[in-house]
């Protein structure tokens, strides 16, 4: 379908168009997309942060001989990988033949190794240093930021930072998030778009309102593969993936009040994300894109299903067990407990966000009431 480019006309989308920085004035929307959105991995030196040693895939051989398997029958599933059989075998290892991904707690807790690094990516999401609980958190050990900022809860980055498929290497992200982020752009299996306005000055503004949104177009790429910048997007119609909050701007970067993002994922891997206690740190860059934080916590259920979901796929390609990883996870949970357990239902996470300029519109039927618009702006497409 071809792009609606011109639905609106000020004499900033002019300016922006020809490539001219226009005044900001009161009301002012500056629109951008999404290139980069995965959960934030430090990686340090691993054997500061692992000193355990990364986990790996179950040995399957030995689960099979643990169950009473005969040396042929374990050679033949092993030497036949894609068989059905041993797909089966392999998934349903569980003591009366269940999925061991889809119920993890039908096996023991077959260990799991977790990080032990000081440094994370994140915010402090419950304002307590020490990790002492509160009345919505679990104890928990606190991180420091890259920065020396304290007091920074990233439990995902310590229940899987020591799985060397999301780890990757030093400034490099572990390739199974560079695999979705691929798709996401190339397939164009989902867009997210940002939107800021109330832009009086380039740097300096006490309110701001930052909208993130659900796209309803495609990545559009340049001929390298690249994202390419100043495209139009439109804004996804659907109120359920509209997220507005409140935030300052100070120096080029934007601090966002706490607030519930709900956002929709990937229809192959993660379904959907529902962040509580939502929070963003975004700086505008040198070039006019956007680099920056989200943290929040993510309901434990969710976090598992969408971590496992692919069953052996996700214990060969991420070296890890499927209840190693549950297990784990609920262990580190550190947000919202039960009120008849105790036990915490949520864990705090960081993703890193990247974005580009770009025209964001809105459709008919959209009631949204931004009018204003540039290059990497937001208006009404009619």
């Amino acid at each position: 379908m071809a792009r609606v480019r011109l639905g609106f006309c000020s004499a900033a989308v002019m300016a922006g168009a020809l490539g001219v920085a226009a005044h900001a004035g009161a009301g002012e929307a500056k629109g951008y997309a999404v290139t980069w959105f995965q959960p934030a991995m430090f990686t340090g030196q691993v054997e500061e942060e692992c000193p355990d040693g990364l986990n790996k895939s179950p040995d399957f051989k030995a689960i099979f001989a643990a169950e009473g398997k005969t040396a042929e029958q374990i050679k033949n599933l092993i030497d036949h990988p894609n068989s059905k059989e041993f797909l089966d075998a392999v998934e349903n290892r569980g003591p009366h033949g269940e999925d061991v991904c889809r119920d993890p707690t039908s096996v023991p807790d077959p260990g799991h190794k977790t990080l032990k690094g000081k440094t994370a990516i994140g915010f402090n999401l419950d304002g307590k240093t020490d990790g002492s609980a509160t009345p919505n958190t679990c104890a928990h050990e606190k991180f420091t930021a890259p920065d020396g900022t304290p007091g920074i809860d990233n439990q995902y980055y310590r229940a899987l930072g020591c799985m060397v498929a999301l780890r990757g290497k030093r400034g490099h992200d572990g390739f199974v998030y560079s695999y979705i982020m691929e798709r996401m752009k190339a397939e164009g299996l989902r867009t997210y778009l940002v939107e800021v306005k109330g832009m009086d000055d380039p740097k300096n503004n006490k309110d701001v309102e930052l909208g993130i949104y659900l796209g309803s177009d495609s990545l559009v790429l340049d001929a390298k593969g690249e994202v390419r910048r100043d495209t139009t997007q439109r804004i996804s119609k659907d109120p359920r993936w509209h997220n507005i909050v409140h935030g300052t701007m100070k120096d080029g970067v934007i601090t966002t009040d706490v607030f519930e993002l709900n956002l929709l994922g990937d229809p192959l891997w993660i379904p959907e994300f529902h962040f509580k206690q939502a929070r963003l740190r975004l700086e505008l860059q040198a070039d006019g894109t956007l680099k920056g934080t989200l943290g929040g916590y993510e309901d434990l259920q969710t976090l598992y299903y969408n971590t496992s979901k692919s069953g052996l796929l996700f214990e060969t390609t991420n070296a890890a067990s499927c209840p190693g990883v549950y297990y784990a996870l609920k262990k580190m949970a550190d947000g919202y407990p039960d009120p008849k357990t105790g036990e915490c239902t949520a864990m705090s996470v960081a993703f890193n966000v990247e974005a580009l300029p770009a025209f964001l519109i809105r459709q008919p039927g959209d009631n949204s009431k931004t009018k204003t618009a540039q290059a990497g702006s937001t208006a009404h497409q009619e």
